[in-house]
């Protein structure tokens, strides 16, 4: 058998704010399905063998004057849930246990504006995860006072 292989999908995150104080978060990727607000993995689009596995960078492009950056601690910076259909995904809080077996962040750069996160995507299911990012002078401690955006993911399929 050949060695497992990743391939990097880059996510370029767009975080703004508007007058009320309303955060909004725009995604691109070839993964991103605007219309469910998922990240969509199908391996055997991207030529992957079951083993093989996706990698995200999400590349933060912070514009919202509060110096947005990700948590840390990788875990802290994502929260993952094996979610249900998208009707009905409850995305996780600081309260609900992590599953990270199939989906995990895995790294946050030095300057705290990258997040590498590793999807063995082995079989179709549903996730619900949340992304995290802390405001600048802000603790990365106080779970309470992160800035969250909720999207889901769908694996769709184990690859050849």
């Amino acid at each position: 058998m050949s060695r497992p292989k990743a391939v990097i999908h880059p996510v370029a995150l767009l975080a703004t704010k508007d007058a009320a104080g309303t955060y909004r978060f725009q995604p691109q990727s070839d993964l991103w399905d605007g219309s469910e607000e998922e990240f969509v993995f199908h391996k055997d689009r991207h030529g992957m063998k079951e083993h093989d596995y996706h990698l995200l960078e999400f590349i933060l492009d912070d514009r919202t004057g509060d110096g947005l950056e990700f948590p840390r601690s990788p875990h802290d910076a994502m929260w993952v849930t094996e979610g249900a259909r998208l009707t009905d995904r409850k995305c996780p809080d600081m309260h609900t246990f992590s599953n990270y077996g199939v989906m995990e962040p895995i790294c946050v750069s030095d300057d705290r504006k990258r997040l590498i996160i590793r999807n063995d995507n082995p079989r179709k299911e549903d996730w619900a995860f949340t992304v995290n990012l802390v405001k600048r002078g802000e603790e990365d401690s106080d779970r309470s006072r992160y800035v969250s955006w909720d999207p889901g993911g769908a694996n769709h399929n184990g690859g050849n």
